[in-house]
């Protein structure tokens, strides 16, 4: 058994609001979750416009479509990722199918996005999906106590969250991701002296497809980013581990675009070289 998670298409509307209005699946979801055609189908225009932002995935067996699940971002600034609508249909269950999914959803979110903390919440009823989110390693951080009304009742909801560093992704993909992270925070703020601390001493920082550079040294990469800062923040859409790492990336402001790829080499937890390309 093969089991597969892919960003929702067009053609994968009616399956998504027959899954969610399942008369064994709806009663666990959000009570004001998307359920008719129309707001399905905007999520899903919504999620190829906003891919780092947001998302609407399908699952599928073999090949087949078995089920959906989604995120939306919470914090950009601390890269907080809220999960939601994980649903497997009646069809599929009993096979860890949607164990299997979620797994390879933290890794794309962790991984590929560079979300440091992923959080979702789970109706105190939803037994089954609590031991869900524990086999799949989230941790249990506490109950919002009756605090919606579901099926004429006051519910709790129960929270959980799993960390970038608890998700078995390589150092060197966190180092890339916190390095992103702190150069958004420089854009941010327009201070951009703590860059410089990313780098090793002898680090050389190489631009492809524009004019300028290369920066030899953490000094000269300092002073570049001084002169020539960046106006946009960094969005990071898909990582290959390798030597050096590569990551598709683009720019806040253009948000569904891959601008380039980024080519890192670390060493002793700081980059030693960075190769920043512009696609034309």
């Amino acid at each position: 058994m093969t089991i597969a998670i892919r960003r929702a298409r067009t053609g994968d509307v009616d399956f998504l609001v027959e899954l969610v209005t399942d008369e064994d699946v709806e009663p666990f979801l959000g009570a004001v979750s998307a359920k008719d055609t129309d707001a399905v189908a905007e999520e899903v225009a919504r999620s190829e416009r906003e891919p780092h932002d947001y998302g609407r995935f399908v699952i599928e067996v073999d090949g087949e479509r078995a089920g959906g699940l989604g995120f939306e971002l919470a914090n950009r600034r601390s890269r907080i990722a809220h999960l939601e609508r994980l649903a497997v249909h009646p069809s599929f269950r009993g096979r860890r199918v949607a164990d299997d999914a979620a797994r390879r959803f933290q890794q794309h979110l962790v991984h590929d996005l560079g979300y440091h903390r992923l959080q979702l919440e789970i109706y105190g009823f939803n037994a089954r999906a609590i031991a869900h989110a524990e086999r799949v390693g989230y941790v249990r951080e506490g109950v919002r106590r009756r605090a919606y009304r579901r099926h004429g009742d006051w519910v709790d909801g129960v929270l959980f969250s799993l960390l970038a560093e608890e998700a078995s992704v390589a150092q060197e993909v966190l180092l890339l991701h916190d390095y992103v992270g702190a150069h958004n925070e420089c854009v941010r703020t327009g201070d951009w002296e703590p860059l410089a601390e990313w780098f090793a001493d002898d680090a050389r920082l190489v631009f492809e497809g524009v004019p300028v550079g290369p920066f030899d040294g953490r000094d000269a990469i300092a002073a570049a980013y001084r002169a020539q800062p960046p106006d946009d923040q960094v969005l990071v859409f898909a990582v290959e581990e390798g030597d050096p790492l590569t990551a598709r990336y683009g720019w806040l402001r253009d948000p569904a675009a891959v601008a380039g790829v980024t080519r890192v080499t670390s060493r002793d937890g700081r980059i030693a070289s960075l190769v920043v390309t512009f696609d034309s």
